[in-house]
């Protein structure tokens, strides 16, 4: 069985019904592998890819083996499981599935039915860890939580990072339901750490954390962040938690990533007090060779190209915010592609009125339905001093990059999709052979 083809086959279609049983029953085939590392699950909106990063980079810094599980990938499928920094191999990624297999056959002819692509590249991802012998998985849940397929183990420490509106139509229309929903994660005695949040979402955690005796660390109680300096290099600044100061530099652009470090430094913090050896300096060290690609990235100059995976409507206010503070320009055009239902007017009126132009695409990789680029043009109307559509990204950007001045700014955004085919395009990549892009193979598939 050729994996890509059949991973492209899983993400064109979805589960029937949400449950733990398909990805216990692939975990039970391969031997749980899930028991012979510690976890730190990573639960929330928006920052939980760039606070499993910062972890990981801590963890790595510190002397430990590291496995990475994120999701979505921008280019490759491959990026999704990391050990250290480095992708899966192929050849590992295709002998975890066909060991797989015969299981996902035995779940596609059950009530509980076939496993989503989700669910096998958490299992494959669990699996390759054991195999590389880590001593830690940070795993990034997907969009849920009581149903999600990294909700496995006995993490060593559940980590929420900040939680607001996204997958209403799966998760619930408020964010205290939300919230409830990635709450269920907390296990009986385990330790919670959490992102500033709302007083809603706060209340929400609190509740389960201490109905199920799980200590409760709230980073907006316990951490104060002081002198932020930031700049096109990135940001320094420094925290303090019960009187002893900590000073960090890290790289990732965006103000809202001093909040992704910090509460990676409370979740580190929580491991130190579990028996992780690690010093000062080596969690400055991992907070610094910390990278996280397509977000608030710079990939292009004269004029300044910036990747940005804001795909919801927090996460355009945080990009918003974070563009005058680390850019100059003369000019801004945006080019922008949203997917699944989202609160779209909110996101265009988040970002268009800080723009001069803009250009509204579809991904062409998308596993969500994209809202009609000719849709988003008329929302748009009133807000944005020039605003046009594109078939594709490539004629997109061949479109801005026609009227665009060496001092302007063009940031692609709205969609990780569409950012992953920027970046693509735009970023040169190192040698791939024998990989098979997973977007390509799933546009096939349509």
């Amino acid at each position: 069985m050729d994996i890509y083809k059949y991973l492209a086959e899983l993400s064109s279609a979805h589960t029937k019904r949400p449950g733990l049983e398909r990805i216990n029953s692939m975990l039970k085939h391969l031997g749980h592998p899930e028991r012979d590392y510690r976890i730190v699950h990573v639960v929330g909106t928006n920052g939980k890819g760039s606070t499993a990063q910062f972890i990981a980079s801590v963890l790595q810094a510190a002397g430990q083996q590291v496995g990475l599980f994120t999701s979505p990938h921008l280019v490759e499928f491959t990026e999704r499981i990391q050990v250290n920094g480095a992708a899966i191999p192929k050849e590992d990624l295709d002998r975890i599935f066909q060991a797989l297999y015969p299981c996902i056959q035995e779940l596609a002819a059950s009530p509980y039915g076939r496993p989503g692509l989700f669910e096998v590249a958490a299992a494959v991802a669990l699996k390759y860890f054991s195999d590389a012998g880590v001593d830690y998985a940070v795993l990034e849940a997907g969009m849920g939580g009581r149903y999600d397929a990294t909700r496995v183990g006995s993490p060593a420490v559940t980590v929420f990072t900040h939680i607001d509106l996204d997958h209403t139509e799966t998760l619930g229309e408020t964010v205290e339901l939300i919230a409830a929903e990635k709450a269920e994660v907390i296990i009986p005695g385990g330790t919670v750490v959490t992102a500033p949040q709302s007083a809603a979402v706060k209340r929400v955690i609190a509740d389960v954390a201490a109905s199920r005796g799980a200590e409760l660390i709230d980073v907006e109680e316990e951490y104060q962040v002081s002198g932020a300096q930031p700049g096109p290099m990135g940001t320094s600044f420094s925290v303090s938690r019960r009187g002893l100061w900590r000073h960090f530099h890290i790289n990732l652009l965006g103000l809202f990533q001093i909040t992704n470090a910090v509460t990676a430094l409370a979740a580190v913090d929580a491991l130190a007090g579990k028996g992780l050896r690690i010093t000062d300096r080596q969690v400055a060290e991992g907070m610094a060779a910390a990278r996280w690609p397509g977000r608030v990235e710079v990939v292009g100059k004269n004029p300044l190209v910036v990747l940005d995976g804001a795909h919801n409507l927090d996460g355009c206010r945080q990009l918003a915010a974070a563009l005058p503070v680390y850019f100059t320009w003369n000019r801004l055009h945006l080019i922008m592609a949203i997917t699944g239902q989202k609160p779209v007017e909110s996101m265009l009126q988040a970002l268009l009125p800080e723009a001069d132009t803009v250009v509204f695409t579809t991904p062409q990789s998308s596993r969500t339905a994209p809202v009609d680029p000719d849709e988003l043009l008329q929302l748009a109307e009133g807000l944005v001093e020039k605003a046009g559509t594109a078939q594709s990204f490539g004629e997109a950007f061949a479109k801005v990059k026609g009227y665009a001045h060496p001092n302007d700014l063009i940031c692609v955004c709205g969609s990780l999709y569409l950012v992953g085919e920027a970046r693509k395009q735009l970023v040169p990549q190192e040698d791939s052979a024998g990989i098979v892009d997973l977007g390509a193979e799933i546009s096939k598939t349509k």
